[in-house]
């Protein structure tokens, strides 16, 4: 069923108790100072300060009440990615495929993508000259010119190492200080800094100077203009390949001819970005028939849009601009649906003075029946009447003709209407997500942030993450970043908000940031907000819980779409391992330890199953590593408990992801008594025994995999014994 309709209600989020004093201030934790004062050891029992507050009757109803907001951002993250598989959301419409972490190490194939049919352009060759040099150079130029391609291809020409994508929200600070190593490739893509030093100058002469002592080479590209302050680092303004060019170097291998393929170049215009062009050749390239390849191109392009709007300039014409601004946000809904937030829209137009009260609306009608519903649907107008399949009948959604009209009415919009439009717009959005998170309107921010990100940024994303409409807002705004995330030229920016939130917000800034990275945003760049999410963890002095879950449900969120989810247990495994010798450190090891609580509570949504038996059943050659963290999580008396019912219920749900529950369990067993201290094991079998015991449903069966568990460790116990 569609998001967007009125009968969906996802669950309201619930936002942290920030602790906030009147003038704003945050209050210190006298939990975390106890816990620093005294960590102690993981196997020895619980400490002085957590007995304390573990006892405290305020500090137990605050920790519930965390638990239930933590929980709720795994609501967030799973709307959120049931509309993306179903399509509905980002490049996974029409249930493609979605690629995401475009950070990191390129693989083989990735580069031979890109390289294989690559079309220099103008000047291609001085840039490689200049790399070959310099070591570092930067490409400057719009969105849409093919600059990532530009970046490989570029890197490949003089070095064939390994290149490695980074963070298009690197700081140039950071860049200057970093090692780089031996014959890498570095590229960063549409860079956009979060602070610029003052002298700028200084700070690429540094980065440069890092990547020349390591022997690397590194191309930066970005959106800005050349800046003419810096002499240090050579700045290129980059042009797109030739079209006709790239269509003889694309369509070499079909049996096309020349005057079909001058056809196809002359179809292909400015506004289309190369990805557009590139994927449309592919295509035709793998026999599709040009035409229709073709057809899908020019109907995306914003022409049709802007003759529509063209021909609508009176009055008169407001009210059918204002059903496709409606639609703009809505997204495909039912005719009542869609007539009721329209109805809603008229208020805040009438309120914010850009259409006229009713009444003088009626003596202008002058006895004129309203156009309806048909009126809304004629051959010449963007919106279409669509049947689909409903519980007992069909039904009719109302949606725009072609879904690429949906951007460029938002593009259109902003072209021609001023404030008070804009104004009425925001007054009538916040109505509809103050009740509930809103896929859809963030769909339709997204796109608009395409076309003016300060106007998304001032009234939206900056008001409603600080929870002035509410948590329903937070998450939201958070929507609009993770739906930034799909289009090149607006990631690097969600990537920028989401880090200026974390580093420099308001409490519940922070905390919209930690929603954030927990999911989608996470997923294009995991380096990132493991750093941000550690960040958040260790430096908050309350609502660190929240950032804690953020981090569990991180992994879940890679461990679905990418193949990096094993950064997350890397890096706990180094804050668990830290050496406490100072109260900061010992802060540190402490909410590493309950980060790795809920990591191992952590379930997927479908089965139950915990996250980290399905990353055992994706690498089953880790065992030992992940069994080493569920010992150190078992042994932490604080989160045995929860610990051990959550390894209990995963062992009893294993028929659902394995082929072989017993092996499982059987070896997970073994690899977690060798992980465990032998005057742990003991207590580690009657604790589980016990844990057995409570449940309801308990195992019986010799077939459990719960038994089977039991079995091992009772064995190694006794042997022990004797």
């Amino acid at each position: 069923m569609d998001e967007s309709l009125p009968d969906l209600d996802p669950p309201v989020v619930v936002p942290p108790d920030t602790g906030k004093k009147s003038d704003g201030s945050e209050p210190a934790s006298q939990h975390e100072a106890g816990t620093a004062a005294d960590s102690g050891d993981a196997g020895t029992g619980t400490t002085a300060a957590e007995k304390e507050a573990d006892g405290d009757a305020p500090r137990q109803r605050e920790k519930q009440a965390d638990r239930r907001t933590a929980e709720r951002i795994a609501d967030v993250v799973n709307i959120f990615q049931d509309q993306v598989r179903a399509g509905t959301v980002g490049l996974g419409r029409g249930g493609g495929k979605v690629h995401r972490v475009p950070t990191g190490n390129l693989y083989d194939a990735e580069i031979r993508t890109e390289c294989e049919h690559y079309c220099r352009p103008e000047g291609f060759d001085e840039v490689v000259e200049r790399l070959a040099s310099d070591r570092v150079v930067t490409i400057c130029g719009p969105s849409g010119l093919g600059k990532r391609a530009a970046g490989i291809n570029l890197l490949r020409e003089v070095t064939h190492g390994q290149l490695v994508v980074m963070s298009a929200v690197s700081d140039l600070k950071e860049l200057g200080s970093r090692s780089y190593k031996k014959d890498y490739g570095y590229l960063i893509v549409n860079h956009t800094s979060s602070s610029e030093p003052a002298d700028a100058d200084f700070a690429w002469r540094m980065i440069r100077d890092r990547v020349r002592l390591g022997g690397a080479y590194l191309v930066v590209t970005s959106v800005m203009e050349a800046d003419n302050k810096v002499e240090a680092v050579r700045q290129f303004s980059w042009r797109r390949a030739e079209l006709d060019a790239l269509v003889k170097v694309r369509l070499s291998g079909t049996d096309l001819s020349g005057e079909v393929m001058t056809r196809i170049t002359e179809q292909f215009r400015d506004e289309y970005s190369m990805t557009d062009v590139c994927a449309v050749l592919a295509r035709i390239a793998d026999g599709e028939a040009h035409d229709a390849a073709l057809e899908a191109l020019v109907e995306t392009s914003s022409r049709r849009v802007r003759e529509w709007f063209e021909l609508r300039r009176e009055v008169k014409d407001l009210p059918d601009i204002l059903d496709v601004t409606a639609m703009a946000f809505l997204g495909e809904s039912t005719h009542r649906a869609f007539e009721a937030f329209r109805s809603a829209l008229d208020d805040a137009m009438q309120h914010y003075g850009v259409t006229s009260p009713p009444k003088e609306r009626r003596k202008k009608a002058a006895d004129k029946l309203p156009k309806g519903r048909a009126g809304r649907l004629g051959p010449e107008g963007l919106l279409i009447e669509r049947r689909v399949t409903g519980r007992t009948s069909d039904r009719r959604i109302l949606a725009f003709r072609n879904e690429s009209y949906r951007k460029h009415v938002l593009a259109e919009l902003c072209r021609r209407f001023e404030m008070p439009f804009w104004n009425a717009t925001a007054a009538w959005l916040a109505t509809i997500v103050e009740r509930r998170p809103n896929t859809q309107v963030a769909t339709g921010l997204a796109m608009l942030a395409q076309s003016d990100f300060e106007e998304v940024d001032l009234l939206y994303l900056v008001p409603w993450s600080k929870g002035t409409i509410g948590p329903n807002g937070q998450a939201t705004a958070v929507y609009v970043l993770w739906c930034m995330c799909f289009e090149e030229n607006t990631l690097p920016t969600a990537l920028k908000v989401a880090k200026q939130w974390a580093n420099h917000g308001d409490p519940e800034q922070r905390w919209s940031a930690a929603m954030a990275y927990s999911g989608e945003l996470g997923s294009w760049d995991p380096a990132q907000a493991i750093r941000q999410l550690w960040q958040l963890i260790i430096h908050s002095s309350r609502g660190f819980d929240q950032a804690c879950f953020a981090m569990a449900a991180l992994f879940d969120t890679l461990l679905e779409g990418t193949d990096v989810a094993g950064k997350v247990l890397s890096t706990l495994e180094t804050q668990l391992h830290r050496v406490p010798a100072r109260r900061e450190d010992r802060v540190v090891v402490h909410r590493a330890r309950r980060v790795l609580a809920e990591i191992l509570s952590m379930r997927e949504n479908q089965h139950r199953v915990p996250v980290t038996f399905l990353y055992l059943k994706r690498y089953p050659g880790r065992v030992e590593a992940v069994a080493q963290l569920w010992a150190e999580g078992i042994r932490y008396r604080p989160y045995r408990k929860t610990t051990l019912e959550a390894l209990w219920e995963g062992l009893n749900r294993l028929e659902h992801i394995s082929e072989d529950p017993i092996e499982f369990a059987s070896e997970l067993g073994e690899a977690l008594v060798a992980a465990m201290p032998a005057d742990e094991v003991e207590p580690f079998y009657q604790d589980f025994l016990w844990i057995n015991s409570q449940k309801k449903d308990r195992a019986k069966s010799g077939n459990s995999p719960a038994l089977v568990l039991l079995d091992v460790i009772g064995r190694h116990y006794r042997q022990n014994t004797n």
